[in-house]
C-alpha cells in the first residue's frame, strides 16, 4: 500500500493536483469470523475511512 500511495503522489504532481495520494487497506482475515464478526468490522473501517473521503477532502483518481 505505501508503494500504491507514492505511485499516486507522483500521479498527482505530473497532473499539478495540489494534493497528495494515499491508498486504504486492512490486514482483516475473514477465515473462520462469523458473518457478524465480517460485517462490524467492514461497517467500523467505513466509519473510520469516511473521515477521509468527501467533497472537501479528497479528489478520486482519474483512473477510477
Amino acid at each position: 500500500l505505501k508503494f500504491l500511495g507514492f505511485e499516486q503522489v507522483l500521479k498527482n504532481s505530473l497532473t499539478t493536483l495540489p494534493m497528495g495520494g494515499g491508498k486504504a487497506g486492512s490486514d482483516f482475515d475473514p477465515k473462520g469470523k462469523s458473518d457478524n464478526e465480517v460485517m462490524r468490522f467492514c461497517q467500523s473501517f467505513m466509519t473510520e475511512l469516511q473521515r477521509h473521503v468527501g467533497a472537501d477532502t479528497d479528489v478520486p483518481a482519474g483512473d477510477i
